[in-house]
């Protein structure tokens, strides 16, 4: 079975409505000039969802979220659930180290919210991924096996298969700083052994794997070229629509060889 690769932007919080309205249509008149065999999807703040994904009616782009609340409903001031944003949302975020460090969601939490995601049918893109201090005590192995094996223990084979996973070094994201090829590699290696034990090398091979860290067009094609990626998360270069354009033309040109 191939894979269609996945290229997703992560526009944080760096967007006032009005300006996500008009970078989500400079990107989607851009996307019209030629048909890319690639996923993209983009990822607004919670108040630009509903907006974002009325001008994404029609177009070739999708659009997913940047968290949920673990509860699909209750009396939790400031949050969102999924059953919130299931009507305009193909895609959510979880894991992300800055909601794990910020909300303290730990690999348990990560899992539960996964599992809901796929039970209102959205594709869960789950980030794994180690501090600076983890990578230099020489604990990226182990880290990176807990927060997996946390993850595939909590799913069967068709969710995990539904689940697209991103490996996004903390040390990497928004820094400039980024492991080379050969390092992504070995960790898409990890991961798809430990999907493998735990199920089967045909399972391992199928699942979507993503690389994410300081993306941008002059080095994704390192992550996905040599690197064994099956596309990539942009945070940075996703809310400007030219660069964010010209990684996604970069990951198709990749695959359309």
């Amino acid at each position: 079975m191939d894979k269609r690769p996945v290229v997703v932007g992560n526009w944080k919080m760096e967007l006032s409505h009005k300006s996500a309205l008009e970078v989500f249509s400079a990107l989607e008149k851009m996307m019209k000039e030629k048909e890319f065999e690639v996923d993209v999807a983009v990822c607004p703040s919670f108040p630009a969802l509903h907006a974002i994904a009325d001008l994404a009616k029609h177009t070739s782009l999708t659009i997913g979220a940047q968290n949920i609340h673990e509860e699909d409903r209750g009396a939790y001031t400031g949050s969102v659930s999924v059953s919130q944003i299931k009507d305009f949302v193909s895609w959510c975020i979880v894991g992300h180290s800055e909601v794990r460090q910020r909300e303290h969601d730990s690999d348990e939490m990560v899992a539960m919210k996964t599992r809901l995601l796929l039970t209102h049918g959205i594709t869960p893109i789950v980030c794994i991924g180690e501090t600076q201090e983890q990578r230099f005590d020489e604990q990226t192995t182990r880290v990176l096996l807990q927060q997996i094996d946390s993850l595939i223990s909590a799913l069967d084979r068709v969710s995990l298969l539904k689940t697209v996973i991103a490996y996004e070094p903390i040390w990497a994201i928004g820094t400039g700083e980024m492991p080379d090829s050969n390092e992504v590699y070995e960790v898409m290696l990890l991961i798809r052994k430990r999907i493998s034990q735990k199920f089967d090398g045909d399972l391992a091979d199928r699942v979507r794997l993503l690389y994410g860290g300081s993306v941008k067009s002059d080095n994704v094609g390192q992550y996905i070229a040599g690197a064994g990626a099956d596309g990539v998360l942009v945070g940075g270069a996703s809310i400007h629509p030219r660069d964010f354009f010209e990684i996604i033309s970069n990951v198709s040109k990749h695959y359309a060889r």
